[in-house]
């Protein structure tokens, strides 16, 4: 849609530039006239060199669409299964620092329990 309103414009500024020319033009109708007729082989070529490089623009653009949409795919398919690789080398990492945190944790708790004034009286006692 928006390669036919830039179309679209194109057309419509080409048109009113031409009749601005018309009606400011220096020379007489006839002259005018004469001279477009003199012209019209220059002009028609211009407008199809205009259309033929709006053309190419289109076609640019479609092909860049298409390529955009297919890298983009590709990356977000990449990034996913980077973040899933990464989720996986974690959860591991997640797991063995657990078990170390519980081990760590009931270490404590004997040294605590070692250490207790508990201990210490019964040690005595016992001596």
């Amino acid at each position: 849609m928006k390669a036919r309103s830039l179309l679209l414009g194109f057309l419509v500024g080409g048109a009113a530039a031409g009749i601005a020319t018309l009606l400011s033009a220096p020379d007489s109708g006839k002259v005018t006239r004469r001279q477009l007729k003199a012209h019209k082989d220059v002009y028609t070529a211009e407008l199809k060199e205009l259309k033929d490089s709006l053309m190419q623009i289109k076609d640019s653009v479609s092909t860049a669409t298409k390529e955009g949409k297919t890298v983009l795919g590709e990356f977000v398919h990449d990034i996913k299964l980077s973040l899933y690789e990464w989720k996986l080398s974690t959860d591991e990492n997640k797991t063995a620092l657990q078990k170390e945190v519980k081990e760590i944790e009931q270490t404590i708790q004997e040294l605590e329990k070692d250490l207790s004034p508990e201990n210490k009286a019964e040690e005595k006692a016992a001596q």
